[in-house]
């Protein structure tokens, strides 16, 4: 079945897993370096891993989504661990998609600071600007705008990094390391970009309209992360010395290759700041509108009630915005390397039981 803009449905849903897990932490080669690329080449096989899980784990998240009728976190979340516990997962999430917001936001910051001579308060108040406004138009209005800018992020990607590898004459880096710590590594990465996954992929599960839709939406996904994150790992391996300790790796490659590459390299950066923004953003509004909706005495369905609903969520983008700009200037690489992994438990339990849960309703139905 295809939507009006003439995307699929399945396409739209693997360009929004696409960019929640994108995000800068992944274009900026921040977190490839430091959960892949420092484990030498047996990184890529960490990448595999869990480009593997991210597939697998979208798929059965939006399946069970369909099968079930669920439209939202809470919902799918009360069925895979109960009502209590669902929702004592359902406010971490809800923690860790403010924590991803933020970010995005520092990341705006630290690229425009180390790019050009604007400040990093600037960066920060400028992709703040820029989500506010893309919230005011709904799922469509960001799946269409997802679905615009995944393909050219992947296709961007892999050929800037592809062209960065081969043009390399001089190697620094090709160390390996055969010590299991690279699985753990990758778990960790895939466990933590769950949570988040699954919180939109849940927001957005609607927009399935078949099993093959969820497929489409789960294994586009994983299988589009996993190749771009390959490409971009090898020029990451062969600079290892100089990129070790920026805030944004890829750009001192991209920097190598002369100013038309660096713009590219720019552009597709903020493109993957500003879709992850949106995509966390609006799941986070949409967890919190749950949570008004589900207590509030108004009537949503009558006109004086939707009119509220949406005062609410444009406030709620408002505030969301507000107390994410202070908190960006944490730094961005100081939240991809000690803030993300904190969430990575959570992850590895929600990926268990949701594959669990899936596999036996899928064998009730069948």
């Amino acid at each position: 079945m295809r939507t009006n803009n003439g995307f699929s449905n399945g396409f739209k849903l693997a360009a929004m897993y696409t960019c929640v897990i994108l995000g800068a932490g992944f274009a900026s080669g921040q977190e490839l370096l430091q959960y892949f690329v420092a484990y030498g080449p047996s990184g890529i096989w960490g990448l595999i891993t869990a480009g593997v899980l991210f597939a697998v784990t979208g798929w059965a998240t939006l399946d069970i989504c369909h099968r079930k009728g669920f439209t939202d976190y809470r919902e799918l979340m009360i069925y895979l661990a109960g009502k209590r516990l669902g929702l004592v997962l359902e406010a971490l999430a809800a923690l860790f998609l403010f924590v991803l917001f933020v970010a995005m936001l520092s990341a705006g910051g630290a690229m425009l600071e180390q790019s050009s001579n604007f400040s990093f308060t600037v960066g920060v108040l400028l992709i703040a600007v820029i989500v506010l406004v893309a919230l005011w138009f709904g799922l469509e209005g960001i799946a269409l705008i997802n679905g615009i800018l995944a393909p050219v992020m992947v296709v961007g990607g892999i050929f800037m990094g592809l062209y960065a590898f081969f043009n390399r004459t001089s190697p620094t880096f090709l160390q390996d390391s055969l010590a299991p710590k690279w699985i753990l590594s990758a778990i960790v990465y895939a466990s933590y970009n769950i949570v988040s996954g699954m919180s939109v992929l849940a927001s957005s599960s609607r927009l399935a309209k078949s099993h093959k839709d969820c497929m489409m939406g789960g294994l586009m996904g994983g299988f589009a992360l996993t190749f771009l994150g390959i490409c971009m790992a090898l020029p990451l391996y062969l600079n290892y010395a100089e990129v070790i300790s920026v805030e944004i790796p890829f750009l001192v490659v991209a920097e190598g290759f002369g100013q038309i590459f660096t713009f590219l390299y720019l552009a597709l950066m903020m493109c993957a700041i500003f879709t992850t923004a949106i995509s966390n953003s609006f799941a986070l509004t949409e967890v919190v509108q749950g949570y008004i909706k589900r207590y509030s005495k108004n009537d949503i369905t009558s006109k004086s009630g939707a009119a509220n609903h949406k005062e609410n969520r444009r406030m709620l983008c408002m505030i969301l915005v507000a107390l994410g700009i202070p908190a960006a200037y944490i730094g961005f690489s100081n939240i991809v390397g000690y803030v993300y992994p904190l969430f990575g438990f959570l992850g590895v339990f929600q990926i268990v039981i949701v594959i669990l849960s899936w596999r036996k309703l899928c064998q009730s139905q069948s």
